[in-house]
């Protein structure tokens, strides 16, 4: 087959004409849409800087009353640590039979076989005098009391003297510093 009788005729196309007019509708619709979007944005935006404000201020608050938890049990266990330890004193200073002070000591060899444990028991309790110290707040008014009131306790124990009686003012001031202090954590906790 052959292509000899192939004729090729171009018509011209009249012109197309879409005339609809304006689809108010639809334009109205995308405006409505874009608005929502841009209001959700915002709301968005807003929302996620109040909560970020509010969550970050009970984060503070809830670490501040964990690390108040956490030297609570802390102080707790110093001071129970040094009044037990100054029982071992209290012991160790019995089984001695000391004379003196505790700076100007003086120990008879013959009554003293265990002298090495009296020191034990007393570097131990002053351990925990310094670590209790450090925990108290040098600014409280009930600081400077509680430190005398464990030198006082000590002394006594090292003396040999009574010291049940020092040891429950110790307990006392304790509680009422923890009771400070839990009364804190109680306040913190109300965010």
């Amino acid at each position: 087959m052959s292509i000899d009788n192939l004729m090729v005729t171009l018509n011209r196309l009249p012109p197309l004409r879409v005339d609809t007019g304006t689809d108010w509708v639809t334009l109205f619709g995308f405006l409505v849409t874009v608005i929502a979007v841009v209001t959700a944005a915002w709301y968005n935006s807003y929302t996620f800087k109040v909560n970020a404000h509010a969550y970050r201020k009970q984060s503070k608050s809830e670490f501040l009353a964990r690390s108040r938890l956490e030297w609570i049990a802390l102080f707790r266990e110093h001071v129970s640590a040094f009044l037990a330890q100054g029982e071992g004193v209290y012991e160790a200073a019995k089984a001695m039979r000391i004379e003196g002070t505790l700076s100007g000591l003086v120990v008879n060899d013959a009554v003293c076989p265990k002298p090495r444990e009296f020191a034990d028991q007393l570097a131990k309790a002053r351990l925990h005098l310094a670590q209790i110290e450090l925990l108290v707040s040098p600014n409280s008014s009930e600081s400077p009391a509680l430190v005398e009131a464990m030198n006082e306790y000590l002394a006594a124990a090292v003396q040999h003297e009574e010291i049940s009686a020092k040891g429950q003012v110790l307990v006392n001031m304790t509680q009422r510093v923890l009771a400070r202090e839990w009364s804190k954590v109680k306040e913190m906790s109300d965010f």
